[in-house]
């Protein structure tokens, strides 16, 4: 899936690096549903179901058939936030031995450029209650919450920014 993400996300897909060690990642797209389309007509998405069912993913059955009602059940709930697009963050993450050094922040800065020069008019993303320095992250760099969401786990914050 990150190759996939990688070839389709284009200048969405960041990384942040020192000395060729990874330190952290975002990916941003400008339209989920073309993602979703693409991995689709691809035939990417079948490969992926395929490689979970027959175990390569690690995944148990019952922890498998749980992942999947978790994705249906949010991908239909979050969809009520959507305005204006469907630009989204999709994931963000920095190795914990390099955080507190403002990767995270530039990383999102790099992506809403991006997206900017794609002339998306909004990004969405979701997160966590728990996760307070990410909300406060996405705060600071102009992000607002829109509503709340929930899956199969609990709930999330649904917010959104202007590129």
């Amino acid at each position: 899936m990150w190759t996939f993400l990688q070839r389709t996300a284009g200048e969405g897909f960041l990384a942040a690096r020192e000395d060729g060690r990874l330190l952290g990642y975002a990916i941003f797209v400008p339209s989920l549903r073309a993602i979703q389309r693409r991995a689709f007509f691809s035939g990417e998405a079948f490969k992926w179901a395929l490689h979970a069912v027959s175990g390569r993913y690690d995944l148990r059955p019952g922890r498998l058939l749980r992942g999947l009602q978790n994705k249906v059940f949010f991908l239909f709930q979050g969809q009520r936030f959507r305005t204006r697009g469907d630009a989204q963050l999709l994931n963000i993450a920095v190795d914990p031995d390099v955080q507190g050094r403002g990767i995270a922040k530039r990383l999102v800065d790099a992506g809403l450029s991006a997206m900017r020069a794609l002339n998306v008019p909004e990004v969405r993303l979701e997160v966590r209650p728990s996760n307070r320095s990410a909300i406060a992250l996405y705060r600071k760099t102009g992000w607002r919450e829109v509503g709340r969401t929930r899956d199969l786990e609990g709930e999330w914050i649904v917010m959104v920014t202007t590129p």
